[in-house]
């Protein structure tokens, strides 16, 4: 029998990091179930939500295949991206399959803990270091940034007549709120109490840092390590023609993507213009880098979506049919890569146990 390990204070404290991460992980979920569940149910309230499915239905099943063809593409693309970033040991037989599992775990997944799938069956099939993979994931997304920053430029230039006129109508309402708001506020301690709640809940988050400042101190060096082995890998990827593959590999992954959306859009029956559409395309792909979103992501995918087709004065109805529509759509294609990723990659497994 082996002996188990003494429990010492060492042990002890590295224990309870892990199960207060885990706890954080939980909480953190739950709060982003009930925003995209509070969302989903506000944006549903202003429409009848029987326009969802009918607009789903509306799309001829040779739509949804070339859609899908569209879609498959700029994951194989992603693919491409991936090998030329990661060199030598893994082939694009291997990766596209990872890749298509990684992008439903990446949709489905809540706060974007689905990219860990990529770093860990990066590591279990083509046995490539967390940090390696990690790093690939970093010069994706820069060179997918840096794509998108450009095409907004573009996009907004373009629409700046149609977003200031937007905008305008955004701080005229907002403006008016905002005078109802104190108005109703003015004769009683409402506003008093919420800044008196912050200011206590901001004096007991001091006090309880300054109590655990130690283990503050132990994460951030825990952190500061990882980052530089991330930082080492960033440093050995030499930028020559190979970042004109990846630069070119991002602009077609963004290209299919959204020709993805536009098709299905058209397919839908609802007419929203390729400017406007691009602008909102973009406006979501920006904002989900930021990492709130819950389980598939709905309600905080369809939030900037709506906002910005409400933004360039698109009807209520489309806005929001067409992005619940679309989401829909996407996380059933995702649904068929990762059943693809899963079944090659166990195939696989078992061929190399033979």
């Amino acid at each position: 029998m082996w002996a188990s390990a003494p429990h010492t204070p060492e042990n002890a404290e590295g224990r309870e990091p892990r199960g207060r991460d885990i706890k954080k992980t939980v909480r953190n979920a739950v709060i982003s179930i009930i925003i995209g569940g509070a969302i989903v149910w506000l944006l549903l309230s202003e429409i009848d939500p029987r326009d969802v499915p009918r607009a789903i239905g509306n799309v001829p099943l040779l739509s949804l295949l070339l859609a899908f063809l569209l879609y498959a593409t700029s994951v194989y693309l992603k693919a491409v991206r991936f090998k030329i970033i990661l060199r030598a040991g893994i082939s694009l037989r291997q990766l596209f399959p990872i890749v298509s599992l990684y992008m439903f775990f990446a949709n489905i997944l809540p706060m974007r803990t689905g990219e860990l799938s990529y770093v860990y069956l990066l590591k279990k099939q083509a046995k490539t270091p967390g940090t390696k993979s990690f790093a690939s994931l970093i010069v994706g997304g820069i060179a997918d940034f840096a794509v998108i920053l450009v095409a907004m430029f573009i996009v907004g230039w373009h629409l700046r007549d149609v977003l200031a006129k937007g905008f305008s109508r955004f701080l005229s309402a907002l403006t008016q709120k905002s005078e109802a708001f104190i108005q109703a506020t003015r004769d009683n301690l409402l506003l008093y109490a919420i800044a008196a709640v912050f200011l206590i809940g901001f004096i007991t988050g001091m006090v309880l840092l300054k109590r655990r400042k130690h283990r503050v101190w132990h994460y951030a060096s825990i952190m500061k390590a990882k980052a530089t082995e991330v930082g080492r890998e960033l440093a050995d990827i030499s930028f020559d023609i190979r970042l004109l593959g990846i630069i070119v590999c991002s602009v077609l992954i963004i290209s299919f993507r959204f020709g993805t959306q536009w098709y299905l859009v058209r397919s839908m029956g609802i007419t929203i213009g390729i400017w406007k559409l691009s602008f909102a395309l973009l406006f979501g792909v920006l904002f989900s880098l930021i990492p709130i979103h819950g389980p598939a992501g709905f309600g905080t995918v369809e939030a900037p979506w709506v906002a910005a087709l409400l933004l360039l004065n698109i009807p209520r109805k489309d806005a929001i049919t067409s992005g619940f529509g679309l989401h829909i759509i996407i996380i059933l294609y995702c649904v068929i890569l990762g059943l693809y990723g899963a079944l090659n990659l166990r195939g696989k497994t078992q061929d190399s146990r033979r």
